[in-house]
């Protein structure tokens, strides 16, 4: 019981971020990324704090609103007509050599496997 108590203790200080809220938050984010004037002083002052964080890759890239980026991919859906694209010529060879050495790969990792 005071594990539980413990972590409810730990997670309560920023609980505002998660469950009923987070629709919440994450559209009050939307709103900074487009207009960082658009959210009150607390709000903007936090979500200034997460654009000094590093991007995944190490890179200091800025986040971008994503509205936009779903709209779009909602809109390439709806428009449909997906085509599929063969390899032709050097390509192809290239991708038939790639999948020999993955699964030659794959061959030595089993037989290694079953040495153990």
């Amino acid at each position: 019981m005071s594990d539980t108590t413990s972590v409810y203790q730990a997670y309560q200080g920023n609980t505002y971020l998660f469950g009923g809220n987070a629709p919440y938050v994450e559209e009050m984010y939307e709103n900074y990324l487009a207009n960082p004037g658009s959210v009150p002083d607390n709000w903007r002052e936090y979500f200034d704090a997460l654009q000094n964080v590093p991007a995944v890759d190490g890179s200091n890239a800025k986040d971008v609103p994503h509205l936009p980026v779903i709209n779009a991919f909602a809109e390439r859906a709806k428009q449909g007509g997906t085509k599929v694209v063969v390899a032709t010529g050097a390509d192809s060879e290239l991708g038939r050599k790639r999948t020999a050495v993955q699964q030659l790969i794959a061959a030595y990792r089993n037989v290694g496997q079953r040495w153990t």
